[in-house]
């Protein structure tokens, strides 16, 4: 959501603009922030237009498709909508930039199965699957836990709301690797709003149930590409209202609210 804080930071240095050439100013600084935008439209709607000067605006709108910045995946949808934006005005008096009251917005996300999968396997993500440590059911009787690698994850979308999860589990020994493929099947929901967890899944190699390290590593990555959390830090609070996996893509519709918001005025 730093889209938002963007577009706030815009109202407060947009002068005299207001209209037309506020929106096109508000899509270029957006399109400055993406690796890739195939289709980006902004609107900032303020009546009368001078309360544009005093920072202050009805609501910004964001619509988009096929939106890329690293290492989140492609957004293939994002439709964004705010309450009304007030700056404080003390701004303008050579204060940093604050909300003069929390900014709310709702927000609708749809991500293309090829393109999860794209961040999954971005080294950023893969990093949660490496050194998990698991005994296997099947290592043998007295060998201690061992330690593992997922490689190449892969996530399908099945209907109605469950996933298959994929991945090369991959052994070290010395200097040679054994690998053998993991594939297994799981509902998926949001857990208070910021995490995914995973339900009723059927995790095995042939017939033999997947331990819950496994398991867990694979979770670990979702929630790394989909981490809310992180934002709380910086005064901005998601939670996921809703999560439809449908054939080739998941949909998510959520709450953002951004509760403080500060930048230096420029001299």
């Amino acid at each position: 959501m730093e889209l938002l804080a963007i577009l706030v930071g815009l109202l407060a240095g947009l002068g005299g603009g207001a209209g037309y050439l506020a929106d096109q100013t508000a899509r270029q600084l957006l399109l400055d922030q993406l690796d890739r935008a195939e289709v980006l439209e902004v609107r900032i709607q303020s009546r009368p237009n001078y309360r544009l000067l005093k920072g202050q605006a009805d609501r910004l709108l964001i619509a988009g498709r096929g939106l890329y910045r690293a290492p989140f995946p492609r957004l293939e949808l994002l439709e964004l909508e705010t309450d009304p934006v007030a700056i404080d005005p003390s701004f303008f008096q050579g204060e940093p930039l604050r909300l003069a009251r929390p900014l709310q917005a709702a927000v609708r996300v749809v991500v293309r199965e090829e393109d999860l999968n794209a961040a999954l396997n971005l080294p950023e993500v893969l990093r949660q699957f490496q050194d998990i440590q698991a005994d296997l059911p099947f290592g043998g009787a007295g060998r201690e836990a061992r330690r593992f690698d997922l490689r190449q994850p892969r996530v399908e979308f099945l209907d109605p709301n469950r996933i298959q999860l994929s991945a090369l589990l991959v052994e070290r020994d010395g200097g040679t690797e054994q690998s053998v493929e993991v594939v297994f099947n799981a509902g998926i929901r949001v857990e208070e709003g910021r995490s995914l967890k995973l339900e009723n899944p059927e995790f095995v190699i042939g017939s033999v149930r997947v331990p819950d390290e496994i398991s867990a590593a694979f979770l670990g990555g979702l929630n790394e590409v989909f981490d809310l959390q992180e934002l709380e830090e910086i005064g901005i609070l998601m939670r996921v209202l809703s999560l439809e996996i449908e054939p080739d893509q998941l949909q998510v519709i959520g709450f953002v609210r951004v509760e403080r918001l500060e930048r230096t005025p420029s001299p």
